[in-house]
């Protein structure tokens, strides 16, 4: 009788892991397109092309968050432009980055005005040719802004266009790991290429276990995530596997605005800093909550690749 009881409390248990991870849910949103660290046009059409079939592959709806001075390249426009439409025309959102990605901590107010108005030419046109209707914004670093002036002012900025903020609440840290994957790729190294690979990988499971966890502890339940990476060839490669860390851990997918759908997204956000970190942390300071959980560091030999001169 025992025996029978310890299994099905056992079993019991089991249902209860399933069911919370059946909750995790999460929006792909991927940032300065059209590409970042490219070896040559050819080289980020090509990448462009595998990362665009890996997304429809995992059914995914993304959203691509455009820095549109890396579309106007002289004798490249038009293949640029071509780029960014085949976001749309595979299925996905285009958003604003800026213009050309500027900190807001460094630039003025009337400026990043400007940033975010020259930063949507391009991608409005080609919303309206796809009907897409959403406008999306996404801060550059993560900056929202060094004193209140520049952080409410520039919200207010954001409501009088019509656009609708996109926060992050989970990472990838791809921007450091693309760095020493570019160097290895262009030294011809493919050993060390997959072992930055490979390396990524688990530093974003450990990233979402950590997520996961700081995640309860600040808003007590799960939440419709919203993850940041970028448009470049360590995701293009390796975008699969991506993809598989994140159902392993029980997440589905969904767009972007059925994740803001979430109460969450009203919550505050009073935090006026120079860092740029996600929104998690940004409403753990606001609601002045402590954590014991140690953040992921980045693995020691990718860290000495990074700073190599």
């Amino acid at each position: 009788m025992m025996r029978k009881l310890k299994i099905t409390t056992l079993n019991f248990a089991f249902f209860l892991v399933l069911n919370a991870n059946a909750q995790n849910q999460i929006a792909i949103t991927i940032d300065d397109l059209p590409f970042v660290q490219e070896l040559s046009l050819k080289h980020a059409e090509e990448s462009t092309d595998k990362l665009l079939a890996k997304i429809k592959k995992n059914n995914i709806r993304a959203v691509g968050f455009v820095n549109e001075k890396s579309v106007v390249r002289l004798g490249e426009i038009d293949n640029r432009v071509a780029m960014l439409e085949r976001w749309l025309f595979n299925g996905n959102q285009l958003g604003n980055h800026t213009f050309s990605h500027p900190s807001l901590n460094t630039t003025s107010l009337e400026d990043f005005k400007t940033e975010l108005l020259k930063g949507e030419v391009i991608t409005s046109e080609l919303n309206a040719k796809y009907r897409e209707t959403k406008k999306y914004f996404r801060y550059p670093f993560l900056h929202t802004g060094p004193d209140s002036l520049k952080k409410f002012g520039f919200e207010k900025i954001l409501a009088e266009q019509n656009y609708i903020n996109a926060p992050v609440t989970i990472e990838a840290d791809d921007w450091y790991f693309n760095k020493v994957y570019m160097d290895a790729m262009r030294a011809g190294n493919k050993d060390l290429m997959k072992t930055i690979a490979e390396k990524y990988l688990k530093h974003n499971s450990d990233y979402f276990d950590y997520y996961l966890k700081l995640t309860q502890e600040i808003i007590g339940r799960p939440i419709k995530h919203i993850f940041l990476c970028h448009a470049n060839a360590l995701n293009a490669d390796y975008f699969d596997e991506l993809c598989k860390v994140m159902t392993d851990k029980g997440f589905s997918f969904i767009s972007l605005d059925e994740a803001l759908q979430d109460e969450v997204y009203k919550h505050k956000d009073t935090v006026v800093t120079k860092g740029g970190f996600p929104w998690i942390h940004r409403w753990r300071i606001t609601d002045n909550k402590k954590t014991t959980l140690k953040e992921v560091e980045m693995p020691a030999d990718i860290k000495a690749l990074y700073e190599k001169k």
